[in-house]
């Protein structure tokens, strides 16, 4: 529609009755419709939309441009194009986001009385496209809409656009707030963003994929009828600034190839950045592929567009899981498996390297929110999709979804709240979590509602935390963190916990965790959003925020009054010169008497201590010749039941004895080699006599015995010929123990 406008001018004296003539002429080319919107480029920081303009008029003149706003502000005429010989212009008017509606207005600059206006208005604010299939249509449904809708906080601020056999736009009042979910929706924009505009175009087709909507031979989906509902919510030159997709019920259904099969489609490359031509046939995994004649680039430039990447949504349990993270087979199993995959390879995909411009932040994942219905009969039906007849439900997804766009856009001052801090208290009472984004909370504690309940073990008060892949029962808030408990004694070292595995609802029991609304047992954080209570913790956090850094427990075994002791099975040998003993303990020091370390049969060679800490060697070589007799180190090398590594080093043919106590040398003797042979008769004793007597009572970490030795006390080169270390069940095996068990 083409408006022509005689502009009034005013004169001075007397009023000339001859009629004005124009010399010039120019029309203004209106909008398709009333109320348009324009992106105003908040993806990029950007606050200003350009609004194309074109019209006819006399060739060679300047047409002005101002700019009316219905609050009554007038910007001034600016010279905006000079008609061409073609009697056509165009131009680009700029203006920033902005409650009100605006009519451009053009004149001639040599004749201002010839002017034209637009008979149509068009805003400044933001441009949503919503991406899916069941859980958006649920959104604005008025088949699946049960509740009351809440009162809008402003008329005429939020519109939507979808298609219904024809482009439908309705924009939101009072009077008309269209389903539950729609207004809950349109006052989180609102309130967050009370001076911006918003125009939502739903695409969104229920039961339909990825792969069905860019193949043209698959019906389920129709790409030509999204191209047309796109075409007409830009048919004026507007963006999509912002598209935002959480669809995963189908096609999460690749699971670890989601991030492979779908790249192509929002970048317009392959994961390893090689370029698409469309139509193409998409390979993904090990022999996956379906044809693609579209892209998303057809409909959206990055120049001027970034996807919200968000989700996915929770995904619930249709029958009861062994765990949450689903280890067990069948197809639910499956289903939820693929869930978790394709969630982290979204992620993959979004800050692959060669994405480009194409992706905004990975936005918030909604969870804490209520899917399904009760079935009158004890059980429990719909639980694909967000509940109908609950405030919780379709108007609670939709004020998340509300929110994901508004924070990966940065028009919000909060970040997705994330497990990015972790404790694992040192003796393995416990574990805590938290995040910097802010206290944890949950829905249940945000609403002061009693607790679940002891009816299952898993019905703890934050949901989806598992223990080396079984449900925490345990799980609990303190002072802003999830306090997670072992499930019987202490965390060891080899233990793991992780969160949000599966589907990330933490469900085991269906259908008796829906009727428990356990989603209110889901971690969140209050960081300020408006219309709900908090935002979700996002889930399957990095492992090494969660990883564990308890020391492992080093094996060892305690030896008592009783035993063990141990025995070789076999003499020494011929051809002996060296051994090294090396001992590893906090041990007893004895009142009284000694205690023996390692002895042989005969007393050839032994190593004992005394009550004064000392400790003392006897050496005999094979001609039963005494080289080292009962020297003793000086007092105090050893404490009793403080750890010491305690090594003794014995070389024939050197005529050397050596012993080291944590390294340190506390005793050197030399003598002459004589036969510089050990006997090969005698027996290996450790940690008493033959007879059991003068027995090693302490906690030994190693004990360990060469036939070799060195001049340092570092450990010979070749392999020990005897090792005896812990847990006791161990040692309590060896073929040489003897006397009572080790503990």
């Amino acid at each position: 529609m083409t408006i022509l406008l005689g502009l009034a001018l005013t004169q001075q004296g007397v009023r000339d009755s001859t009629p004005f003539v124009p010399a010039t002429q120019v029309t203004l080319d209106s909008f398709s419709r009333d109320k348009t919107l324009f992106d105003s480029g908040a993806a990029f920081g950007r606050n200003t939309a350009d609004i194309p303009l074109r019209g006819t008029g006399t060739a060679g003149e300047v047409v002005q441009l101002r700019l009316i706003r219905d609050d009554g502000t007038v910007t001034p005429w600016t010279d905006a194009a000079t008609i061409g010989p073609d009697g056509n212009w165009s131009a680009v008017a700029s203006h920033a986001r902005h409650p009100a509606w605006i009519t451009p207005q053009v004149r001639i600059k040599s004749e201002p009385a010839t002017g034209a206006a637009s008979a149509y208005r068009f805003g400044v604010g933001h441009v949503v496209a919503l991406w899916g299939q069941s859980e958006v249509v649920r959104i604005r449904s008025v088949a699946h809409d049960k509740l009351p809708a809440e009162t809008l906080l402003a008329d005429d601020m939020v519109q939507m656009i979808w298609t219904d056999g024809a482009p439908v736009v309705k924009h939101l009042s009072d009077a008309d707030r269209h389903t539950a979910a729609v207004a809950a929706m349109a006052n989180v924009f609102m309130a967050e963003r009370p001076d911006d505009k918003v125009a939502i175009v739903f695409h969104a087709i229920s039961g339909t994929g990825l792969r069905q909507l860019v193949d043209d031979g698959d019906a389920a989906r129709s790409w030509a009828d999204d191209a047309a509902l796109h075409a007409f919510a830009t048919a004026d030159g507007q963006h999509v600034g912002l598209p935002a997709m959480s669809w995963f019920a189908s096609p999460g259904a690749l699971g670890d190839n989601f991030d492979d099969a779908f790249f192509p489609l929002f970048t317009g490359r392959t994961l390893d950045g090689t370029a698409v031509t469309f139509p193409s046939q998409i390979t993904y995994g090990t022999g996956g592929s379906y044809t693609a004649d579209h892209w998303f680039g057809e409909f959206y430039d990055p120049a001027h567009t970034r996807w919200v990447p968000f989700g996915p949504h929770r995904f619930d349990i249709g029958e009861d899981m062994q765990n949450a993270t689903v280890t067990a087979v069948g197809a639910e199993h499956d289903n939820l498996r693929n869930k978790q995959a394709a969630r982290q390879a979204w992620r993959n995909m979004v800050v692959n390297q060669h994405a480009g411009d194409w992706f905004l932040p990975m936005g918030l994942e909604p969870l804490a929110y209520r899917n399904g219905v009760a079935d009158g009969a004890g059980g429990w039906i719909d639980q694909s999709h967000p509940a109908d007849d609950h405030d919780d439900g379709a108007a609670l997804y939709a004020r998340l979804t509300a929110h994901a766009v508004l924070q990966a856009a940065g028009l919000t001052g909060w970040s997705v709240p994330e497990f990015n801090m972790c404790t694992w208290e040192p003796s393995g009472a416990y574990v805590e979590v938290w995040s910097s984004a802010g206290p944890i909370t949950t829905l249940r504690e945000a609403r002061s509602e009693l607790p679940l309940g002891s009816t299952y073990a898993h019905w703890t008060d934050v949901f989806g935390w598992q223990i080396n892949g079984v449900p925490a029962t345990r799980a609990e808030l303190s002072a802003g963190r999830v306090r997670i408990y072992p499930e019987a004694g202490a965390f060891t070292a080899t233990d793991m916990i992780s969160f949000g595995e599966g589907g990330g609802t933490g469900a085991v029991k269906f259908p008796e965790d829906l009727y428990a609304e356990t989603y209110k047992n889901l971690p969140m954080v209050d960081v300020g959003a408006a219309r709900v209570e908090g935002i979700g913790v996002r889930p399957l956090p990095q492992a090494s925020v969660l990883a564990n850094t308890l020391i492992a427990a080093e094996p060892s075994f305690t030896t008592g009054p009783s035993g063990p002791h141990f025995k070789d099975t076999v003499s020494l040998g011929a051809g002996v010169g060296s051994i090294q003993f090396a001992l590893d303990v906090a041990m007893t020091v004895p009142p009284s008497g000694s205690r023996t370390l390692m002895t042989t049969t005969g007393n050839y060679l032994k190593l004992e201590v005394l009550p004064s800490g000392s400790l003392r060697v006897r050496v005999r070589d094979a001609d039963g010749v005494v080289k080292v007799n009962n020297v003793q180190t000086g007092s105090g090398v050893i404490t009793s039941m403080a750890r010491a590594r305690v090594v003794l080093a014995i070389d024939m043919a050197v005529g050397f004895t050596g012993i080291w106590v944590n390294e340190t040398l506390v005793m050197d003797e030399v003598f002459a080699p004589g036969s510089g042979l050990l006997p090969n008769n005698r027996i290996l004793l450790l940690l008493a006599t033959a007879n059991g007597s003068y027995q090693v009572e302490g906690t030994v970490h190693q004990l360990s015995v060469w036939k070799d030795s060195t001049d340092d006390g570092s450990d010979p080169s070749g392999g020990s010929y005897k090792t005896l270390v812990g847990p006791a069940a161990t040692v309590n095996a060896d073929a040489w123990k003897l006397g009572a068990d080790a503990i």
